[in-house]
This record gives C-alpha cells, sequence and structure tokens, in this order.
C-alpha cells in the first residue's frame, strides 16, 4: 500500500517536471514565433510602432501565463498568488503614478498617431529621428547619433513638430544685399540655382521677394533682405541649406555681388 502510494506520488512528480520541462521548451519558443509573427503583421498592416507594442504585450502576457501554470504545478495556490499580486500592484501603483501616466500617455500616442518609428521630430530642444515608441518612453536620435528618451507625458504636454510628415518640405532663407545691388540680377542667380540642383523641386514654385529694406544697428549701409522660399523632398531637408548656401556664393563671387545668407528654419 505505501509502496503503491509511493509509486503514484512519483508518477506525478515526473508528470508534473514534464509539464515545466514542456512549457519552458516547447512555449516559450513558440511564445516568440507568435510575437514574431504579429510584429511583422501588424508593421505591415498598420505600422511599426504598433507590430512592436502588440507583439510585446502577447510575448509578456505568454510569459505571465507560462510562470503561473509552473508555480500551479509546484503546487502553489495561484489564486491566493493572484490575489497577493493584486494587492501589492495597488500600492505599486499608488507609488508609481508618473509610470502608469507615461503608459497612459503611451496608448494616447498610439490612437492618435501624430508620428511613427523613423520621424524626425522636434520637442522642445530636441529633434531627431524616432527610434521606438515604448510604453514608458519615445527614444530619439539626434544627429549626432546621441539617444534621448523623452517620456510620453512630456510628449503629450509639450508642443510637438513632426517634421517629415509630409513628403515635401519649405526651406526658408534670407538673403542681404547692398541697396545699390540688382535685386533682378539676384533672382536670376536663384532661379539659376533652383534649375540646375535637382534637390530643389520645381512645383510647387520656389519664392522670391523683398522683405524689407531697412539699415541695421551699428550700420551706416541701407540693406536689403530678400525671402527666399524652396521646396525640397523631406529626404533632402537637411542638407538643402547647405547646398543651396554653396551654390549661391559661388554664383555671387563670379558677380562680385557681396551677399549674406541664412536658413531660418
Amino acid at each position: 500500500m505505501l509502496f503503491q502510494t509511493f509509486l503514484e506520488t512519483c508518477n506525478c512528480y515526473i508528470t508534473s517536471v514534464i509539464r515545466i520541462i514542456l512549457l519552458l521548451c516547447v512555449g516559450v519558443p513558440l511564445l516568440r514565433y507568435i510575437s514574431t509573427f504579429f510584429i511583422s503583421f501588424c508593421t505591415q498592416r498598420f505600422s511599426r510602432h504598433i507590430g512592436l507594442l502588440v507583439g510585446h504585450c502577447i510575448f509578456y502576457g505568454g510569459i505571465v501565463f507560462i510562470c503561473v501554470n509552473i508555480l500551479h504545478e509546484f503546487g502553489f495556490n495561484v489564486t491566493a498568488l493572484l490575489g497577493a499580486a493584486g494587492v501589492i500592484g495597488v500600492a505599486i501603483g499608488f507609488a508609481s503614478q508618473t509610470s502608469i501616466s507615461n503608459i497612459i500617455s503611451g496608448f494616447f500616442l498610439l490612437l492618435e498617431r501624430p508620428f511613427f518609428v523613423g520621424d524626425t521630430i522636434k520637442s522642445d530642444d530636441v529633434i531627431g529621428v524616432v527610434e521606438s515608441i515604448d510604453l514608458l518612453a519615445v527614444r530619439v536620435r539626434t544627429a549626432d547619433n546621441k539617444l534621448i528618451r523623452i517620456p510620453n507625458e512630456m510628449v503629450l504636454k509639450r508642443s510637438l513638430t513632426n517634421v517629415t510628415f509630409y513628403s515635401i518640405k519649405r526651406v526658408d532663407f534670407m538673403l542681404s544685399v547692398l541697396y545699390s545691388e540688382d535685386i533682378n540680377m539676384l533672382k536670376t542667380i536663384v532661379s539659376d540655382i533652383v534649375i540646375d540642383n535637382s534637390i530643389f523641386l520645381k512645383a510647387p514654385e520656389p519664392t522670391i521677394k523683398i522683405n524689407k529694406i531697412i539699415q541695421p544697428d551699428f550700420s551706416t549701409e541701407t540693406r536689403i533682405f530678400v525671402m527666399v522660399n524652396l521646396w525640397v523632398n523631406k529626404d533632402a531637408f537637411f542638407a538643402a541649406g547647405t547646398i543651396f548656401i554653396e551654390a549661391l556664393k559661388k554664383e555671387c563671387d563670379k558677380k562680385n555681388i557681396i551677399i549674406t545668407a541664412g536658413q531660418i528654419n
């Protein structure tokens, strides 16, 4: 009788060990495959942001499910553990209101979708490419290859600019020449630069107009300020300023025109 009870106990333990091994060896790889599938599927159908979020929720939710089943196999009272976890969760919730606020803000970002992974955004003094949109923060890579973490709550509270949301961008320049210079000549130079450089779009048409005629402080010379608005594809936005100013200097040197120029956006 005792021996039979011993055998039944051993069989029960062996069965539990087999179940635990199956959960770990089969469940975890299967969970990784399923989460990877949904990441790929949602990325293709919606966006990379939604794909990563759905994939992470499936994976970590599945890990919790596996852990609960393993505890059950070890003989723990899962119901009591879940009840205790609920009490602890409430206490942690009060202690981590900022994190909860960031998580809620992350879901609002998911619904509103003001930007996507790969977009260039500007938030206060931070400008860079969005690397990831996580539950707690948005990770941005700057032009000098620094990673900046912006809490989701701050992204919603502050004014945010999506630099690359639209397919084309306008680049603005302020040019300044002496009052005696021929403005028509300057307009011709700018027009030729736009025609000769494919980076600048012909439609919408560029605009060249006099902005103001003033005598700057601490100067005895009256100068004409000319506003130039050019359009480029969003991928060329950051390179357009350098290309235009270099070409402008080259042409003005040929015609002996002294000019000052600066990009204003």
